[in-house]
């Protein structure tokens, strides 16, 4: 049986006057993935999240959330989801007991869910009892990441959730992430953090100026567009240069590259060297998501 699809954007295009938000960008989110929305601050991440629950009409396109409209179903599809918004903020003279209360009475919440979560996230009874405009970014982000999950939601759309946790609370939220997984929820995570995106998804988009550069599985990503190559020289050559590589870095006679594309005029080139040794590792998430930032000269 086929996994349905959770989210299913089509021709979506935002225009802000004649400034482009984001354009003609397609993709779908299946149900029980945990989907990594990448790039840079300014890129289009956040219009594409607010046009996804309907707070922002786009200029064009189609959005279907759990098969439905969203611009016709969104409130019947919001109650099915948890947001925690890039700068997520509440009112400041609420205490964080208050504002957990005030968003639960807006939901169908699981009380033992809540407090299993406040337990988990290390918020005590004194951090709850600090109005919010007195609370460290930690901790208001832990008030954000408890409000989202909550209410068990079946779509998660979190916008740079870990901003503001310490390490530890980082690994919290990621095992979190996995266990809800597990149980068939889908998540829409939105980040320009390259690790954590590496660490918990399992296909990424990545968004440049407005536009999808890319839409792969983590695997197929990196072995898509970049290779690492390694080798040693048994003695020196002048004025090295190969075809569609780019130096990286040279110690004595061994040398590291960067190459991208196809690697046929490469390797005839590599077979006139004198090399050694030579291997073709695996490039990081980081190398990939630079070669399709890299500015053209």
């Amino acid at each position: 049986m086929e996994t349905p699809n959770i989210i299913s954007v089509s021709n979506l295009s935002k225009y802000y006057g004649s400034a482009l938000g984001v354009q003609e960008i397609n993709f779908t989110v299946t149900q029980g993935e945990i989907f990594g929305f990448l790039g840079p601050n300014g890129a289009g991440k956040t219009s594409t999240i607010r046009m996804l629950l309907d707070l922002l009409r786009p200029s064009s396109g189609e959005i279907k959330i759990f098969g439905q409209q969203i611009y016709t179903h969104s409130q019947e599809i919001r109650k099915r989801c948890g947001y925690l918004p890039g700068s997520f903020s509440a009112y400041g003279n609420m205490s964080g007991a208050d504002f957990l209360d005030f968003a639960a009475s807006l939901r169908k919440t699981k009380p033992r869910l809540q407090n299993s979560l406040i337990d988990r996230f290390q918020l005590s009874q004194g951090d709850l009892a600090k109005k919010i405009k007195h609370l460290s970014l930690g901790m208001l982000q832990k008030l954000g990441i408890i409000q989202a999950f909550f209410h068990e939601p079946d779509l998660l759309i979190l916008d740079e959730p870990t901003s503001g946790l310490d390490p530890l609370m980082q690994e919290e939220f990621y095992q979190l992430l996995r266990e809800i997984q597990v149980k068939g929820k889908t998540i829409f995570f939105s980040s320009h953090n390259l690790p954590e995106v590496e660490k918990v998804c399992h296909r990424i988009a990545i968004i440049r100026e407005g536009e999808l550069g890319a839409l792969e599985t983590l695997e197929g990503l990196k072995k898509k567009k970049l290779k690492r190559l390694r080798f040693t020289l048994s003695h020196s050559v002048p004025d090295l240069e190969l075809p569609g590589a780019s130096l990286v870095v040279q110690k004595n006679l061994s040398y590291e590259f960067l190459v991208e594309g196809d690697i046929q005029t490469l390797l005839q080139r590599l077979s006139t060297l004198p090399i050694e040794d030579l291997t073709f590792p695996e490039a990081d998430l980081e190398e990939v998501f630079m070669t399709y930032y890299r500015k053209e000269a």
